[in-house]
Parts: structure tokens; sequence; C-alpha cells
């Protein structure tokens, strides 16, 4: 009877050890799906993958490059990834359009003068687009861009004619004279920019702090996730370190993602603030620039129809993978 008693043992014990391994072996299971579209603050993301940090921490990340902000979002919206990049705009139209309730948990850059608004030679000033078309894709970070312009220059929508395109058509459009301006950003302004038929009529620089970049993903997600969403945030900041100590090696990796020179990411750079970890908690406040910024955002467009929800901003903030990734270092 005593061998059959230790073989018993022996499988008891290695059903323990099988189930013990369980909750590892499905979090291996479980990818975690990021839709990115071309935008240099979401390429930290990019490097961290590329540099293995993700896979060091035992992430298993997915990464989707879109074409345009807008399918990214309906991706989002679809189920089909777990994980958007986007600006606040993207942020508000999901909560509009989709039965999610999609939240802000890291802000990975705020645009300090990269968004911008071209217009044809020799068009040099808001002012002049009056009755002109201006090139947009429909609800998204455009709309807010190209209200403010406007209202600054003692205009509003009405003064001007949106042509709907999507941010990867911009340049063909431009180029082909279909419209007399258009709302952009990097990677796309910079080759419009260097065709030398563009100039700049407004860029983000004239509403500091009100374009703001972040990485979103549903509720529900957040809470059951939030451990791993830290460990994202974590390794983006390695990223971002990492671009400041070997910046040769991470410009190249990122400039041929975005498809642009490394001159060129350079100078894109140039035109926002990339925010790192530690200054995170700054912007979930109920005073912080991320509150201030979607209430801005969403009073614009509740002006313009986009939204019509009675929508809180508390609810499209939540600060937990920033605060859990925090505590790491403390």
């Amino acid at each position: 009877m005593k061998p059959r008693t230790n073989v018993f043992a022996l499988c008891c014990f290695a059903l323990i050890g099988l189930v013990l391994l369980f909750p590892a072996c499905k979090k291996e299971s479980q990818p975690i799906r990021v839709g990115m579209v071309q935008w240099p603050g979401y390429e930290f993301l990019y490097l961290a993958q590329q540099k293995g940090f993700l896979k060091e921490e035992g992430l298993n990340i997915q990464l989707f490059d879109f074409v345009s902000l807008s399918d990214s979002r309906r991706a989002f919206e679809r189920g089909q990834i777990d994980i958007v990049t986007g600006t606040i705009v993207e942020l508000l139209v999901i909560r509009e359009n989709s039965y999610k309730l999609p939240q802000a948990f890291f802000v990975t850059d705020f645009s300090n003068g990269a968004d911008v608004i071209l217009g044809r030679k020799p068009i040099q000033t808001i002012s002049e687009l009056k009755g002109k078309n201006i090139g947009v894709e429909p609800a998204s970070l455009d709309l807010l861009t190209i209200n403010l312009a406007l209202l600054q220059n003692q205009m509003d929508i009405t003064d001007v004619v949106l042509v709907p395109m999507a941010q990867n058509g911009m340049e063909d459009s431009f180029e082909r004279k279909e419209v007399d301006a258009i709302c952009t950003y990097p990677p796309t302004s910079v080759k419009i920019l260097n065709k030398g038929d563009a100039n700049i009529l407004f860029n983000s620089t004239q509403i500091p702090g009100y374009i703001v970049d972040v990485l979103i993903a549903d509720k529900n997600f957040i809470d059951s996730r939030a451990e791993d969403l830290a460990i994202i945030i974590r390794c983006i900041d390695r990223a971002i370190q990492y671009s400041h100590d070997y910046p040769n090696e991470a410009l190249a990796i990122m400039s041929e993602h975005e498809q642009i020179s490394v001159t060129e990411i350079q100078e894109a750079y140039r035109g926002m603030l990339v925010e790192p970890l530690k200054t995170q908690m700054d912007y979930f406040a109920p005073e912080g620039q991320l509150f201030k910024a979607l209430e801005i955002a969403l009073e614009i467009l509740r002006e313009t129809d986009v939204i019509q929800r009675n929508i809180l901003v508390s609810d499209l903030i939540n600060q937990r993978p920033v605060a859990l990734a925090l505590s790491k270092f403390q």
C-alpha cells in the first residue's frame, strides 16, 4: 500500500502545482491589444516594445498601426483593441458614440506647436480663411483646433467650409488644391511643409495646455488590468529615459516607424511636451490641466453638436494605473 500512497501524494502535489501556475498561464494567453496612429508622442510605447522593456516585464503587448484617429477610435469602440492612443477629443467622442466607459489613464504629451493649421501660399493668416475650404478629420482633434483658432480671430465655424477627410489623405488633397488649408500634425505636416507650398497659420503654442494626448481604455478593463497598465506606464517612462541616454539609437527607431527623418522627428519633439511618470499625478487632479482641457473640449464639442450626451469630465479620468506605477518607486 505504501507505494500507492506515494503515487497518490505525488499526483496531488502535481495537481496543486498546475493550479498555482494557471493564473500565470491565463495572463500569458490574454495579450493587451494597443491601437496606435502616427504621432511622435506615442512613439515611446513603440520604443519600449522594440527594446524589449515590455517583454522583460512579462507582458504580451500587440501594437496595431492605424492610418487615422478615426480608424483607431472605431476599432476601440468595436472591442477590437483594448487601449487606444488618442487625444481628449477621441476620449469624448468614444463616450458619445459607444456603450463603453472610456477613461484616460496616462498623459503621453501636450502639443506645444506640433499641431498646426497649414494654409496654401500666399495665405498667411487665419482671417484669410473666411469662406475657404479647410480639410479636417471628422470627430477628431481637428474640430478643437479649428474652433479655438477661429475664436482667437473673432470668427466661428460658420465662417469657413469644413471638408472631411482622413489624416492620411490630407497631403494628396492639399497637393491637388482641393482645399485651401488643413488641420494636421507630424508626420503629415512635416511632409507638406517640406514641399514649400504651405504657410503655418496657427499652431498649438497659441492654445497651450489644451491639446492633450493620452492613453485610453475602458473603465472595466482598467479595473481588471490596472497592474498591467502600471507596468506599461513604467516601460514608457523607461523608454523616455532611454531616449535621453541614447538619443541617436532611440530617434532612429522612432523616426523609421513615423516614416520621417531623424531631423524631422527632432523638430516634432520641439513642438510638444513629453510627460514623464513623475509629473503625471498633477494632471489627474480636479484642478489639473487634463481636467481643464477636457472641460474646454467638451464645451466646444457641445456647441458644434458633436457631443449631445450628459458627460461628466470626472468620469473620463482614471489615475489608478499612474498611482500604482509611482508606488513601485516609493
